[in-house]
This record gives structure tokens, sequence and C-alpha cells, in this order.
């Protein structure tokens, strides 16, 4: 599936680390009403990702909040590549 810009997030849920451990979030509550920048890595926590994916991302985040954007997530990719 292809997801475009300006295109509702399909209904899911997503497991993320919460203060007791592992909590559930829906899309709507990560995404409902927000401007938001999703993107997901290869090799997630891998030395490649750490170096050349992950710093573009965190490097420009004051460029997307100045352009209305509410949240930058990460989420991780099962696929392991460098």
């Amino acid at each position: 599936m292809t997801i475009k810009v300006g295109d509702k997030m399909p209904a899911g849920v997503f497991t993320m680390p919460g203060q007791d451990g592992p909590q559930k979030i829906t899309t709507d509550q990560l995404f409902a009403g927000k401007k938001v920048v999703l993107f997901s890595v290869p090799g997630a926590f891998t030395p490649t990702c750490d170096a050349r994916h992950l710093p573009g991302f965190v490097q420009h985040a004051a460029d997307f909040k100045a352009k209305g954007v509410d949240t930058v997530a990460a989420w991780p990719s099962t696929t392991c590549s460098s």
C-alpha cells in the first residue's frame, strides 16, 4: 500500500515503549488532527541505520516542525539491510 501526502493513515494499532512496558496506541491516537512525518528505516538499531539513515531525519526535525509538522516518528523495520 502506498500512502501519499495528505492521505489519512489506515486504522491500525502500534505497540510502543511506555513507562510501564509496551503499550498499544491506535493510529487515531497518534495521527488524528496532526500533520505527521512517519518513516521507516531498514535495519533498525544497526550501525548503518544509526550512521546513515536516522541522522538526516534528526538533523531536519526543526525544518519539518517549521513546515507545520506536529510529530516526526520513526518506525523500525524488521528487515536488516545495509
